[in-house]
């Protein structure tokens, strides 16, 4: 027999089913070390980020929070943008009466 057409046949029900009988089902699940690492990086990496924005943004919460998410979320990226901009410096403000012509 052809076992094609057995199972659960190609209706809506069928869809996103996997075939139990595949040989090569793999899983790939993280193991603890690897989400507490993950976790402990992402921590780190919101802490500094927001100690950045407090201090760049002059003390805005907001701010803060935001820099502290973003961190946390991206833990890698966002450090890099962080250093980038000159760790925990304020911004520079710039100054806008120069800037209107005249």
């Amino acid at each position: 027999m052809n076992r094609y057409y057995d199972g659960p046949g190609l209706g809506v029900g069928a869809l996103g089913q996997a075939v139990d009988s595949s040989p090569l089902t793999l899983s790939i699940r993280p193991t603890g070390a690897l989400i507490g690492a993950w976790w402990s990086l992402s921590t780190v990496s919101g802490l500094l980020s927001a100690y950045h924005g407090y201090k760049r943004n002059g003390g805005n919460l907001a701010w803060t929070l935001a820099w502290f998410l973003a961190g946390s979320a991206f833990p890698v990226v966002v450090p890099v943008v962080a250093f980038t901009q000159g760790y925990a410096k304020p911004e520079i403000a710039k100054n806008k009466r120069r800037r209107r012509s005249r």
